[in-house]
């Protein structure tokens, strides 16, 4: 589940931690006090039921076994975590870096490189960490479909998604929100292999998507693909997974297809030049560890980027891990993102105007 980035009262809050400790109150140092021992560290904490799993699974339990206080600080953009490390005033020791700003390409001067001799990456799923970033769990884009609409009978690739003849109906696509996963369905569609994929033909992903242009609802957030497919507007559409397993389970005639699913991992990184890079990674390593990395599960619908741990039996058939032996693309795959960052512009350019025309 791809979690939400605003957070109120957050800032305040760390407004106060920051300027207490700069004028020596407290009992820990703040973000931006370099030289003495990390006795606290500020991460990103997203709020919500959300944020209330993060510190129950993973911010106490660090605390606990380490003395190290976990202070919540506020989501930042990459254009905010690039203004502090040139102000060299680091008011968030780990923060959440887009996929595009934790590739080599783009972090080499704002984040620091993960230590893999403290992250454990051969626990890790693969594609799911970068030379700047770290997954601490991971989301997908997925098939979703009405139950109700195809006389019994049940699709289950993206070649069935653009068949309208056997599966009639409207489809919903995310092409106000990720148009690259867009591309990736039709290409799969058309018989492309995932590790195919680069470089990306986006002429051959167009023409597929040109035979069910007429029937594609484009939409933008994750609620807005959910509501298609709910009130039956759409018969299928590329979801965000959890929407639709939400959706199923609520009663809604609906179900998902794994199938080619697009995996992506939300990453964390360490601002470049922190202070407290060091204990950042420790805690990074910790988060990301076989026996604490599935506990996330129990409280929220998050799949553990560690292969070896052990999520919720109650979801863990919802969860994108469990599906990873059928095809599927992982978004934040190194090969496969530094080439959509390098030619976003001319891949947009290219959707837009298929779109339009």
């Amino acid at each position: 589940m791809k979690r939400a980035k605003g957070v109120d009262g957050l800032v305040a809050l760390l407004v106060a931690v920051v300027t207490a400790a700069a004028c020596g109150g407290g009992t820990g140092s703040s973000a931006s006090t370099p030289g003495t021992t990390t006795k606290s560290l500020v991460v990103v904490n997203t709020g919500g039921d959300w944020g209330a799993c993060q510190r129950k699974s993973f911010f106490d339990p660090f605390t606990a076994k380490t003395g190290i206080a976990i202070v919540d600080g506020p989501f930042l953009t990459d254009g905010q975590i690039k203004a502090m490390v040139q102000s060299k005033q680091y008011n968030v020791d780990v923060v959440y870096p887009s996929a595009n700003l934790a590739l080599p390409s783009a972090g080499k001067n704002v984040l620091e490189p993960v230590d893999y001799q403290v992250v454990n990456k051969a626990e890790l799923a693969a594609g799911t960490y970068t030379t700047y970033g770290t997954s601490i769990d991971i989301y997908a884009w997925a098939m979703g479909y009405r139950t109700d609409k195809f006389g019994g009978q049940t699709p289950k690739t993206w070649a069935d998604f653009f068949d309208t003849k056997r599966f009639p109906g409207k489809r919903a696509m995310p092409g106000d929100n990720d148009v690259p996963a867009v591309l990736y369905a039709a290409l799969l569609a058309d018989g492309v292999a995932p590790d195919k994929l680069v470089p990306l033909d986006v002429n051959r992903a167009l023409k597929k998507l040109s035979t069910i242009k007429s029937n594609i609802v484009w939409y933008a957030t994750g609620s807005q693909g959910q509501d298609l497919l709910k009130s039956g507007e759409v018969t299928m559409g590329q979801e965000y997974a959890n929407r639709v397993t939400s959706l199923r389970d609520a009663g809604s005639p609906v179900d998902i297809s794994w199938d080619g699913q697009v995996v992506a991992g939300d990453l964390m990184g360490v601002p470049k030049g922190d202070p407290n890079a060091a204990a950042a990674m420790k805690f990074i390593a910790f988060v990301t560890s076989k026996d604490v990395n599935g506990t996330f599960s129990y409280c929220a619908a998050g799949a553990p980027s560690n292969v070896k741990s052990t999520a919720n039996p109650k979801i863990a058939k919802d969860l994108p891990t469990t599906h990873l032996n059928q095809t599927h693309i992982v978004e934040t795959s190194e090969a496969l993102a530094e080439y959509v960052a390098a030619h976003l512009d001319s891949i947009t350019t290219s959707f837009n105007n298929w779109r339009s025309g």
